[in-house]
């Protein structure tokens, strides 16, 4: 994998953070500042979209790449759509990040994965490894209530598709590395961590961070290809809480999922 890092600021709760203030021998590290862009939390509209976009345009989706709060995990769809070839999605993760859209349509950060399925031909499947198994029947159940009322959604190249077509793309737990020969990128909530390991925003699940470290390996050894990986679940109501420990918390976490896959 590239020796890339770029670091997206959204919320601000990076700023006391230093594990990409650091120099890395051979490590290109960059910074995009985006709290300039209204339209960004949680939910992203057309226009926000398109300034993200022209922000990320100069980079690459090879490397690693920091999302900033679980709010902007959906921002793993403009690294994704850069990708030219057929891949698999490894998602860690608490949430299945598959809800419907609410408002015609509109890009959120619990929909983003769902929106990928549809709208990027070149992703082959979706492997979630630690969602909450009660979040993904949630979401199977009310695909599976709308596949029997002959609801369609549309597909990258605008043909329909159902319900039941999607989740045939969608895999629980880590991939079978002799079946699955597409390159992988990976994408990381730190939220699948328990409390101790990572402070987020969001619900969090119980992974341990050394767990999810031994899987981070195990895809580097066995996958035949990395392509990029991204990295969310910060904490952006930290300057509100007054807690100055989560960063510590944090960051410790950021950097060693950096060393993992250098």
């Amino acid at each position: 994998m590239k020796k890339l890092m770029v670091v997206m600021h959204m919320s601000g709760a990076y700023a006391e953070q230093t594990f990409y203030k650091e120099k890395k021998e051979g490590w290109q590290i960059c910074q995009i500042t985006c709290q300039d862009i209204e339209g960004t939390n949680c939910y992203c509209d057309d226009a926000a979209k398109e300034s993200l976009r022209e922000r990320v345009r100069p980079y690459s989706y090879e490397g690693i790449h920091f999302l900033d709060s679980g709010n902007y995990h959906y921002l793993s769809l403009l690294w994704l759509e850069k990708i030219k070839e057929p891949f698999s999605l490894i998602l860690f993760d608490h949430h299945p990040d598959l809800q419907a859209p609410s408002w015609g349509g509109i890009t959120s950060c619990g929909g983003w994965v769902r929106e990928a399925l549809l709208t990027n031909e070149k992703l082959q499947r979706v492997y979630l490894v630690g969602v909450d198994a009660h979040l993904i029947e949630d979401v199977r159940a009310e695909d599976e209530a709308s596949n029997k009322a002959g609801v369609q959604m549309s597909d990258a190249t605008g043909n329909t598709i159902s319900a039941k077509k999607l989740w045939e793309k969608i895999r629980i737990g880590m991939p079978d590395f002799l079946q699955e020969k597409h390159p992988i990128y990976v994408s990381f909530d730190k939220d699948v961590l328990r409390e101790e390991d990572a402070v987020c925003d969001w619900d969090q699940g119980d992974m341990t961070l050394d767990e999810a470290v031994e899987k981070l390996q195990e895809i580097r050894e066995r996958a035949d290809k990395i392509l990029g990986m991204d990295i969310c679940g910060e904490d952006a109501r930290w300057k509100q809480t007054q807690e100055a420990g989560t960063c510590q918390i944090n960051d410790r976490c950021n950097r060693r999922l950096v060393e993992t896959l250098e």
